[in-house]
């Protein structure tokens, strides 16, 4: 049986000389792992492959196995200012771990896919996505249903410019406040990089 729907990548990772396995954030059914063959060498449409890119995916369906094989791939939103782009790209590879590190289950939510969906048009349309990352964490933990930290006043971050001192203490106490609330959590190993490109 094949299913196809809307996708959002959040990376493709080589496995073996033939196979490729493509990690996404599905409409239909939330996250998915899945085998493709060829991936790497497949110029025409490598964009659709890249971090955040929009994608309509038809893949085999096999319930016995944990990772499905991919049939097709096509672009349905390519973000190309986030990939032009060094601070968004920063942002995309941080979001795209941090979504890799807290939804770890294949399950249907259809608020959280809009969401990731309006993100990724939000992202690469911003003239200044210095903040962008703390504003995903916010809305992010709402969705997981953690909340947020009280003390965090929401409104205006995207409106108000923040120092780097402030960014960078907003997101040490957002991350703090995950690895609370969410016992699998670990610090996404993109932190670093973020924190050099907005310094």
């Amino acid at each position: 049986m094949k299913q196809t729907t809307k996708a959002i990548v959040l990376g493709l990772r080589k496995h073996s000389d033939k196979m490729s396995v493509l990690s996404v954030y599905s409409q239909a059914e939330g996250r998915l792992s899945l085998q493709v063959y060829g991936a790497m060498g497949k110029h025409k449409v490598r964009a659709a492959y890249q971090p955040l890119s929009i994608v309509e995916i038809t893949y085999d369906v096999n319930p016995t196995r944990p990772i499905q094989t991919l049939s097709t791939i096509d672009a349905v939103y390519l973000p190309e200012q986030i990939y032009a782009d060094i601070r968004r790209q920063t942002v995309a590879l941080f979001v795209t771990e941090l979504v890799t590190l807290t939804l770890t289950h294949p399950m249907y939510d259809s608020r959280m896919y809009e969401f990731l969906d309006d993100f990724v048009h939000e992202l690469n349309g911003i003239s200044a996505p210095e903040n962008m990352h703390i504003l995903f964490m916010l809305r992010l933990a709402e969705l997981l249903g953690i909340g947020t930290p009280e003390t965090i006043e929401k409104e205006g971050i995207l409106s108000t410019p923040l120092s780097r001192t402030a960014r960078q203490q907003l997101l040490r106490q957002l991350c703090d406040y995950y690895l609370t609330h969410l016992e699998s959590f670990r610090l996404p190993k993109s932190l670093d990089v973020l924190v050099e490109v907005f310094d």
